[in-house]
């Protein structure tokens, strides 16, 4: 049943009716803004403080890389030898191996440790070497820090592939053997 306009209890819908219509008087001397302006307004300071956020903070990825300096020394050795170079490529084998078994818990085990401290450790003798092969270093073990907080382990056994090979040819710009043949 649709009610009738006459009815007492029936609501007028102001949003259609002449009552809307009708314009306040707006006091002598003062002007009002329509809303798309104020909209308008709005939406352009939340793109500027967007903007700002994402160039200041680094989102925008065209900042400064964070291999570009040394990464932070973790508490821990670093054998900067033939042997050390050797331990770490068997260690970051097994944790290829544990990945590819779907086996988490021993691969973080077995990654965060001294393996982990290796990485970080060895990037100055590295750097002093060759800062290109070190920034390379440096965004394999960035990568792989990021990847175990996933749940890919796929990727994980690759970003470890990855930073066992960047490891291995640091070995050899170090001037020791290659590790792992």
């Amino acid at each position: 049943m649709i009610a009738d306009p006459r009815d007492e209890r029936f609501a007028q819908n102001t949003l259609f009716s002449r009552r809307r219509a009708r314009r306040r008087p707006q006091p002598q001397g003062q002007y009002r803004l329509p809303d798309w302006v104020w909209g308008l307004a709005i939406g352009g300071v939340v793109v500027v403080v967007g903007l700002v956020f994402v160039l200041f903070i680094g989102l925008g990825g065209s900042g400064g890389s964070t291999c570009d300096s040394e990464l932070p020394r973790l508490p821990g050795g670093a054998d900067v030898s033939a042997e050390g170079f050797r331990e770490e490529d068997l260690l970051l084998g097994q944790v290829i191996g544990f990945l590819n078994g779907a086996d988490l818990d021993n691969a973080f085990a077995s990654f965060y440790g001294d393996g982990h401290a290796f990485t970080h450790n060895i990037d100055p003798e590295i750097r002093a070497a060759d800062e290109e092969a070190a920034k390379r270093l440096c965004e394999a073990v960035l990568e792989l820090e990021t990847l175990l907080e996933s749940n890919s382990t796929a990727a994980m056994a690759a970003a470890t592939a990855n930073l066992r090979q960047e490891l291995q040819d640091a070995a050899e710009i170090l001037g020791f053997p290659r590790p792992g043949g």
